[in-house]
């Protein structure tokens, strides 16, 4: 009986330490703060052409493409610029885990961003809003769900964020 319950309490450790080791490879980890701000004065130093094709690339593949963490690192850096399709794109990364873990609440804010900030027509807007109202609906059958209030409060903080994010970019470029 005791060695059995050591091997019970003993698993969980073993589990959690094995899944804690992971190769650089396979690291799908968020961004921190200096690496966003290095990426958004990276992309935001690219040649407008091949900073948009390369986006439009990216925006029209969503079958996903070979390189899904570049991908979504160069998307991260155009997002905090204030770009609506790399915001798009970042919001479908973390929905369907391309290049980052998944997470539907992200997605869900950067979808809202990206219907807040886009500059095209309606096909977008429609897209953008089918993108969010699918990620809100796996929100909200989930328990706990969020609440409209919660959702809300996500968003401002991301704008929060970006915001404090483009102040840091301008003055590091100087």
């Amino acid at each position: 009986m005791k060695k059995f319950l050591t091997l019970i309490l003993a698993l969980p450790i073993a589990l959690i330490q094995a899944t804690a080791v992971q190769s650089p490879a396979d690291a799908k980890n968020r961004p921190d703060k200096q690496e966003i701000i290095s990426l958004m004065i990276q992309t935001g130093r690219m040649p407008a052409p091949e900073k948009n094709e390369k986006l439009n690339s990216i925006w029209k593949d969503d079958s996903g493409s070979k390189a899904p963490r570049s991908d979504f690192l160069f998307c991260t850096g155009l997002a905090y610029l204030g770009d609506y399709k790399a915001q798009r794109c970042v919001g479908s990364a973390y929905e369907n885990a391309r290049g980052i873990v998944e997470d539907p609440s992200e997605a869900y804010t950067w979808y809202s961003i990206a219907l807040e900030n886009r500059i095209s027509g309606q096909a977008d807007a429609q897209m953008i809003e089918a993108d969010r109202e699918r990620v809100k609906t796996k929100l909200t059958i989930g328990y706990p769900s969020p609440t409209d209030d919660d959702l809300d409060e996500m968003v401002k903080a991301q704008k929060a964020r970006i915001a404090q994010y483009q102040e840091e970019a301008r003055k590091a470029k100087k």
